[in-house]
Order: structure tokens, then C-alpha cells, then sequence
């Protein structure tokens, strides 16, 4: 009986000592709970992703036209202002006109004397014609005034092709746009010597409504959407339908204008592997300027459920991407996840998150493996919108 006393005491005391523990247990447990950070959360959902091509490209203007003075002379002025827009036919600059005039009015006058002494011997064959059959003058003096004749015609043509060069030259003092386009600085200043022994190059004029993004596509990107093309032509009326063109310019803002393919080279450059294409774009604005770089996506097709996480919510460490996976007991895990492209201020997941999971978008510098945290749940703002799928 005194044995089975002291088993019911040891009993006891145990009993005692996992309730303790027990009770400590729960009181660190919601201890944990309640020091559990607030921090915002995002479910990631499936979204429809367009799928493309990226490539470096550099925009021309086409056509770009250099202003090079054709005559020689000083610029007298220049009526532009550099840098604006120039319509086709506007005045550009001139260059001192006056020894020009002065050409003119000579040619003008010789082809007057030439075209008088042509008539006059045109006269002397017309009179002398009908004393040859009476032989009141002889055979060779008709001849003379038939040779005479000649020569004066073609001294008239000399003249007229002399007139007609010196208004040329006249017309090159003054230099008009051939096209419409923005104009760059003057090279020249009024006063300077311009077109003596060099066409002097004074300024240039690039059209830049539409303007043309040149670009270089590798060997096996270009045999990848030339087979896409030959499986789907059924789906399609013409290529420009598939392979739509957007542009992300240098500030990584998506261009708002969609472009076309409207060149692709004669073969494959040997030394590069690659090939030019040219694309297309509307400028209204003249947002884009000639030698901005570029870059191209070219659409394929879209993929129906893809992933996208915002930048921010990812995390580098020794080269390699990590995300937060919010789990079971809200618990946080760092996983390591593949990236593919940007897409506006988010990224394309390739691997290592899926839909539905919990990622957090905040608090990293306070992270530790296994953490607990309070969920703010954010809404998703992730899908992709008409502007991205142009991006």
C-alpha cells in the first residue's frame, strides 16, 4: 500500500508538470500569434500573358535629307528655327544672290543677240534662195548663207542651254525642304564661304511621322516565327496580322503606337548570325526621334495562364531571384523562382510559383526563415491590361 502511495505522488507531479508545459506552451503560442507582424499579402492568379520576341532597336528617320549648298557664294541667312518642324517647299537658307542675277541677265541677253542674228540669216537664205535658180548669185554663196543660217541656230540653242543653267544656278541660292520634317542645328553660320570646291553641308531634315525602327533578330528566333507563321497562315489574312510589333523605349515606358513589319532582309548576315528587319511606327507627336534606342517585342501568341509578380516582391541574393511564400499557419518561406521578362512594373514567373499561392510584398528587411505574420490580404492588380499586352 505505502508503494502504491508513492506511485500515485509520482503520478501526481507528472500530471502537474505537463500541464505546466502545456499552459507555458499555449501562452508562447499566442505570444508568437500576437507579435505577429501586419504585412501586405497578394494570391498570385493566372492572367493571360502575351508571349514575344525581344530585340534591341535603333530609330530612323526615312527619309533623312542633308541640305548641302549646291553653288558657291556666302549665307546670307537662314529662315527656320533649329530643331522645329519643317514643311516640305519652306525656305531654308539663301546664299548671296546678286553675281547670280547678274549671270542670268547676261545669258538672257546673249540669247536675244544669238536669237536677232538667227533671224536675220534665215532672212538672207530666204532672199538669196530664189536668185540661185536664176543664177544671179552663185552656188557657193547660197551655201554660205545656208552654213551661216545653221550655225546662228545652234549659237540660239547654246543660248537657251546657258539661260536655262544660269536660272538654275540662280534657283540654287535659295534652299527649300524636300521634305516635311524636324530640322537639325545649322552647321554654317550667315557670312561664311559656302560651295566653293565642296558642297557644303549646312543642315538635315529627317521625317519623323512614321518613323522606322531598325532591329537584328537571330537565326533561330527568325526560323521560329517563320514556322509559327506556316502552322497558323489558316488563322491569319496576312503576316502583318501576326507579327505585331510594340516598342519599350529607353525610359522603359511601353510606346502607345503599334508598329508593322515592313522589311525583312534578302539572307542571313554570315558574321552576326542574324537578320535585319525594319519596322514601322506612327509618330504624330514626334515623341520618337531619329537614334533612339529600342526595344522591339514581337507578339506571338499569349499564353492563358501565366504568372505575374510586381518587381518589388522579388529579392536577389548572389545572383539568384527569391520570392516570399506566405504557408500554412501564415508562415514565411523564402523560394527561389525563375523570371522571365518585364512586364511594365511586374515580372513574368517562369518557374517556382503557381496560382493561388500567397506571396508577401513587404517586410524583407525584418525577414526570417519560418517567420509568422498577420496577413493583409491586397487585391490582385496583376492582370495583364491592354497597354501591357502592347508593352
Amino acid at each position: 500500500m505505502k508503494r502504491c502511495a508513492t506511485c500515485q505522488s509520482i503520478t501526481y507531479v507528472l500530471l502537474l508538470s505537463l500541464t505546466i508545459f502545456l499552459i507555458s506552451g499555449c501562452k508562447s503560442g499566442n505570444k508568437q500569434a500576437a507579435n505577429a507582424p501586419p504585412l501586405k499579402v497578394m494570391t498570385l492568379k493566372g492572367t493571360p500573358v502575351p508571349v514575344y520576341l525581344e530585340m534591341v532597336g535603333q530609330a530612323v528617320g526615312i527619309p533623312t535629307v542633308e541640305i548641302r549648298a549646291r553653288v558657291a557664294g556666302y549665307l546670307q541667312n537662314w529662315s527656320f528655327k533649329e530643331g522645329s518642324i519643317v514643311q516640305k517647299g519652306q525656305r531654308l537658307f539663301t546664299i548671296e544672290q546678286s553675281e547670280y542675277i547678274n549671270s542670268l541677265n547676261f545669258a538672257q541677253a546673249d540669247l536675244e543677240n544669238q536669237t536677232a542674228a538667227w533671224e536675220k540669216a534665215k532672212l538672207d537664205v530666204a532672199r538669196l534662195k530664189p536668185l540661185l535658180s536664176t543664177s544671179a548669185i552663185s552656188q557657193n554663196d547660197y551655201d554660205k548663207a545656208v552654213t551661216t543660217e545653221l550655225q546662228c541656230r545652234a549659237m540660239v540653242a547654246s543660248s537657251k542651254a546657258s539661260l536655262a543653267t544660269a536660272k538654275l544656278n540662280l534657283s540654287y541660292t535659295v534652299m527649300e525642304s524636300p521634305i516635311t520634317g524636324y530640322i537639325g542645328a545649322c552647321d554654317v553660320r550667315p557670312g561664311n564661304l559656302v560651295g566653293k570646291g565642296e558642297a557644303t553641308l549646312l543642315s538635315t531634315v529627317s521625317a519623323v511621322d512614321p518613323i522606322y525602327v531598325n532591329f537584328q533578330m537571330n537565326e533561330n528566333d527568325y526560323l521560329k516565327i517563320m514556322r509559327f507563321w506556316e502552322q497558323h497562315r489558316d488563322q491569319f489574312k496576312d503576316k502583318k496580322d501576326v507579327f505585331k510589333v510594340n516598342l519599350t523605349l529607353s525610359d522603359k515606358m511601353a510606346y502607345s503606337h503599334p508598329g508593322e513589319i515592313d522589311f525583312i532582309d534578302r539572307g542571313i548576315n554570315p558574321q552576326t548570325g542574324t537578320i535585319a528587319l525594319r519596322a514601322v511606327f506612327q509618330n504624330p507627336n514626334g515623341l520618337v526621334k531619329p537614334g533612339n534606342f529600342s526595344n522591339v517585342q514581337m507578339i506571338l501568341y499569349e499564353e492563358e495562364n501565366g504568372i505575374l509578380i510586381p518587381q518589388t516582391a522579388t529579392t536577389q541574393i548572389q545572383g539568384k531571384n527569391f520570392a516570399f511564400l506566405v504557408g500554412a499557419g501564415n508562415k514565411v518561406n523564402r523560394v527561389p523562382i525563375l523570371l522571365g521578362r518585364g512586364m511594365g512594373s511586374s515580372y513574368v514567373v517562369v518557374k517556382g510559383l503557381k496560382s493561388g499561392d500567397r506571396i508577401m510584398l513587404e517586410g524583407f528587411q525584418k525577414f526570417q526563415e519560418g517567420m509568422q505574420i498577420t496577413p493583409v490580404m491586397i487585391p490582385d492588380t496583376l492582370s495583364v491590361s491592354k497597354q501591357s499586352e502592347n508593352n
